[in-house]
């Protein structure tokens, strides 16, 4: 048994553009959290099978073995950092805080990040052992960064909103097209760009948690993007931030239609 504590997320750099579509007001400010503060509660889980794994960790389905009496908690899964990728996942726990009126509106929900350092003797499934320097990126914060790499048993875990399945291959995409294009606009509202705008990581609403209206576009949203660790954080227009999503999800889309499932890797 792992006992992981709330961990620190790492902000990111603000990408500052010279274009003239750069937002007026500058970047996009945060407002104040509307979360409640960090109680001493603790969730229990149990990992079962795995659901994915990417370039920074593996997703695990978990079964909750919390006491009865705990409050309603949705279907969760859980994202476990390979070794030397902790910074990374807590760089999209910073994602995940910036854009938290989004979440259970275009990002799905994140319950928390959290932390341990591991002893010589544990074992971590699917951990992988790769280079510091491969796991190196830029922040604004060089030494936290490194204060993450140099722990080589730190394990790192984001506690997420289970969602549903991927976009449907093989078949039209009549109302779903414009549903995504409009996800990409919600976070461009706030200057991000997601980046790695992929067909693995669009997956639909959660059919057991409660979708919000979107602020943004007036409706609620059936779709939802995962997967934050390469966003970044810059001060476009709405309009010219989403616009590189679009372009990548105009061939994604094609090739749906057509059977064809489009991977840039």
């Amino acid at each position: 048994m792992l006992t992981c504590k709330r961990g620190v997320s790492i902000p990111t750099n603000l990408l500052y553009d010279t274009s003239p579509r750069v937002r007026p007001d500058g970047f996009w400010v945060r407002p104040p959290s509307k979360l409640p503060a960090p109680g001493n509660g603790t969730l229990h889980v149990i990992v079962k099978e795995q659901l994915g794994q990417g370039r920074v960790g593996t997703v695990y389905s978990v079964d909750i073995i919390s006491p009865e009496e705990r409050p309603h908690i949705p279907p969760l899964v859980i994202k476990v950092s390979d070794r030397y990728r902790s910074a990374k996942l807590a760089r999209e726990a910073w994602f995940y805080e910036e854009m938290e009126h989004l979440q259970g509106v275009s990002i799905g929900r994140c319950y928390g990040f959290f932390q341990v350092e591991l002893t010589e003797e544990c074992e971590v499934p699917n951990w992988q052992d790769q280079s510091t320097r491969r796991a190196a990126f830029f922040t604004p914060d060089p030494a936290a960064h490194l204060t993450f790499v140099r722990k080589h048993h730190l394990i790192s875990v984001l506690v997420l909103e289970q969602l549903g399945d991927h976009l449907p291959v093989g078949v039209t995409l009549e109302g779903i097209e414009q549903d995504v294009y409009d996800l990409h606009e919600d976070l461009g509202m706030l200057g991000i760009r997601a980046v790695d705008v992929h067909w693995r990581n669009i997956l639909e609403a959660s059919g057991t948690s409660e979708k919000l209206v979107c602020p943004y576009h007036g409706y609620q949203h059936n779709w939802r993007l995962i997967d934050f660790d390469l966003a970044d954080k810059t001060d476009l227009q709405m309009k010219r931030a989403a616009a590189s999503a679009h372009s990548f999800l105009r061939t994604i889309f094609r090739n749906l239609v057509e059977g064809n499932i489009v991977d840039w890797d």
